[in-house]
């Protein structure tokens, strides 16, 4: 079976333009290539390597670390914007026979294999999880059968409209609430949080274990 994942990031110099009043540009990017680093840390301890994975950019600097660690750069020329380039991301690795998808967000400081591992083993083959954010209503991941109908949706309120739009083209789906995944840096509030739990938890802010997954409702 051949198992791909797409992690889209804006870039590291242009991303989390919303942490502009707490960090200085350089402190932005060395935060966007910590957490893209993490997210292909993740990838690799859970599936040996990079060769399968993808990493969908505008950014010529997040594309080139993608590069250096050996996934597979997709360059977003024309800065369609995030739902385009996981159409477009999505299109690549079915053309390399992908038989399942999980699309990652770039930003989630506490994502480890073992988190990506319990996910894929809690879906049911050819079944959808759904990764929701730490507000219940966004997604911060969609683990898909690749031959799913689905058009991304991603944005404020999202992971509604997944949902319902994996329902419709008749695969069964799950919630994934595995605190490792929820949590994602989107807002200064974020940031200190995460800053706070690290003095405790180390520099990495790991140290969570569990995982929820539950029957969408």
């Amino acid at each position: 079976m051949s198992h791909w994942t797409i992690v889209p990031v804006r870039g590291l110099a242009a991303g989390k333009s919303r942490l502009a009043g707490l960090l200085g540009p350089q402190d932005r990017r060395a935060l966007n290539a910590m957490l893209l680093e993490r997210a292909l840390d993740a990838i690799e301890r859970c599936d040996g390597d990079l060769s399968r994975c993808i990493v969908a950019s505008a950014g010529a600097d997040a594309l080139a670390l993608a590069r250096q660690r050996g996934a597979s750069p997709l360059p977003d020329a024309r800065g369609s914007g995030l739902n385009a380039a996981l159409e477009a991301a999505r299109d690549a690795v079915r053309a390399k026979g992908a038989v399942s998808i999980l699309v990652l967000a770039a930003d989630l400081p506490d994502a480890n294999g073992d988190a990506l591992f319990a996910l894929r083993d809690a879906t049911p083959r050819g079944g959808a999880a759904i990764v929701a954010d730490k507000r219940g209503s966004g997604t911060n991941g969609l683990l898909l059968p690749a031959d799913c109908a689905l058009r991304f949706a991603f944005g404020e309120g999202s992971l509604a409209r997944h949902r319902e739009a994996i329902r419709a083209s008749g695969v069964k789906v799950t919630i994934c609430n595995d605190p490792a995944l929820c949590f994602d840096i989107d807002s200064p509030a974020d940031y200190r949080e995460w800053r706070s739990r690290s003095v405790h938890t180390g520099p990495s802010g790991l140290g969570k274990k569990s995982h929820g997954f539950d029957a969408a409702k």
